[in-house]
């Protein structure tokens, strides 16, 4: 039913003629290349793709045996992949499954993992580690002003290099610079994840505001663009709704990298703290501390931090008297589904809205780029004046108990019932679809809306 209806998107879209526990990947940290052993098992054949093709429209690819012969990843030496993290939480881990006990034996590719990276120092060591070890192309999840230095890099080791993140002034350079092995970045506008937190803000807010607000800005002070917006779309909705003046830039307060009672002229509490658990090792106990003066009731959470702050948010209830709200900008984990399943004081969830992102969506998006570049369909990674594309990925708003325990069944490694599936993942390469571009692959991903995997995904 899937491919079927994979094979209707992209009849609307195109224009054709016709990793399992006993696998272990590589790790690699950013100062050696102690690894630990990677076993990667050969796929058989795959005939069943989402878009299948004749002999004669196979493109005559470089290396290839014969002109016009349709090729299947087997048919190429195993490629190795590095994939660099910047966090270490549910999605990390269940990312790492995806790539090699299901990506891995289906398209002949090894990967190799970073260690938690941390700075532009922790990436250049991370990328000669994977050189030394013979690795083709890098996936970045790592987003940060270091993309125009590391795509420097890359580009001297003839390294193709796709990274999550969008196209802003602060990466411009990565774009523009002619560099033949950036493949373009890949995330979802920051604009949409702000506007669904302004409107749940908007949604939930008192008329004067004595409730206040605390928004835990996670990684926006090193750049990350997603975080950033989130923190942003908070502050905006803020001053929408209540007039507010700030004594600095909207941009310029969610990129605090120290915590921040934002000054306001209506003397609101707003409250911005910066990191994550992965970025300092006090992070949660300042959270804490913040959240019990019971000055904030409503928390924002720009990243996946709410397993941490639940407990927090949970005693300041209690101690307090107070409901407090709770939005979070997340992925499917079942971090998450436990949190919306558990009842707080008043009987209500304990977490209240959360935007959330596929995790295989998310890296299959990334794989997707390196893998086309390497297969010889280098142009799909290109918008029309030859710079490196953005390819921009949905993301969903759940906000009862019902959605997140549909979306529960989704992504799970056990039974590989992952939302974007060989099928779908098929779809995007163009090893099997030649005649591909790349506006219609964009709108191939954009056509994964919330109702499509709400329907089919179960």
């Amino acid at each position: 039913m899937r491919k079927k209806l994979l094979a209707l998107v992209l009849s609307c879209t195109l224009v054709l003629g016709t990793v399992g526990c006993g696998d272990q990947g590589t790790a690699v940290s950013g100062d050696n290349a102690e690894t630990q052993t990677t076993a990667q098992a050969d796929a058989g054949d795959s005939e069943d793709t989402a878009v299948t093709q004749t002999e004669e429209e196979a493109p005559a690819e470089e290396g290839s045996e014969e002109a016009g012969e349709v090729k299947t990843p087997q048919d190429f030496e195993t490629f190795k992949i590095g994939v660099m993290e910047s966090q270490s939480n549910d999605s990390t881990v269940l990312r790492r499954n995806y790539y090699e006990n299901y990506i891995g034996p289906r398209y002949n590719v090894e990967f190799v993992f970073s260690e938690q990276v941390k700075s532009a120092d922790d990436e250049m060591n991370f990328i000669e580690n994977c050189v030394d070890m013979g690795v083709d192309g890098i996936i970045s999840f790592r987003s940060s002003p270091d993309v125009n230095q590391i795509i420097q890099v890359c580009e001297e080791y003839g390294l193709p290099y796709s990274v999550n993140t969008t196209r802003t002034p602060m990466v411009e350079g990565a774009f523009t610079g002619g560099y033949q092995t950036m493949t373009g970045v890949w995330g979802t506008d920051p604009a949409t994840v702000s506007n669904e937190f302004k409107e749940w803000i908007k949604s939930v807010a008192s008329d004067d505001g004595s409730e206040g607000f605390m928004v835990t800005s996670a990684l926006a002070f090193q750049g990350n663009t997603m975080h950033a917006e989130c923190t942003q779309g908070v502050l905006a909705a803020l001053q929408d709704i209540y007039g507010l003046t700030y004594e600095d830039t909207i941009e310029n307060l969610a990129a605090t990298s120290v915590p921040l009672e934002v000054p306001n002229d209506k003397g609101i509490n707003i409250y911005i703290y910066p990191g994550t658990n992965s970025t300092s090792d006090n992070w949660v106990q300042g959270a804490s501390t913040a959240l019990q003066t019971g000055k904030y009731g409503v928390f924002l959470q720009a990243a996946s931090t709410y397993g941490y702050t639940g407990v927090a948010v949970d005693e300041v209830e209690r101690g307090f008297d107070m409901n407090i709200k709770v939005a979070v900008n997340a992925s499917i984990s079942d971090t998450l589904v436990t949190a919306f399943n558990t009842d707080d004081k008043f009987g209500n969830s304990s977490l209240d809205m959360a935007t959330v992102q596929s995790v295989s969506l998310l890296s299959a998006m990334g794989f997707v780029q390196v893998y086309n570049h390497l297969t010889g369909y280098e142009a799909l990674n290109r918008i029309e004046n030859g710079e490196p594309a953005f390819f921009d990925m949905p993301i969903w708003t759940l906000s009862t108990r019902e959605q997140v325990n549909q979306a529960a069944t989704w992504d799970n490694a056990e039974k590989e019932t992952w939302v974007f599936d060989e099928d779908a993942v098929n779809a995007a390469l163009g090893i099997y679809n030649p005649d591909l571009t790349n506006s219609q692959l964009n709108d191939y991903y954009k056509s994964i809306t919330l109702d499509w995997v709400m329907e089919h995904m179960n």
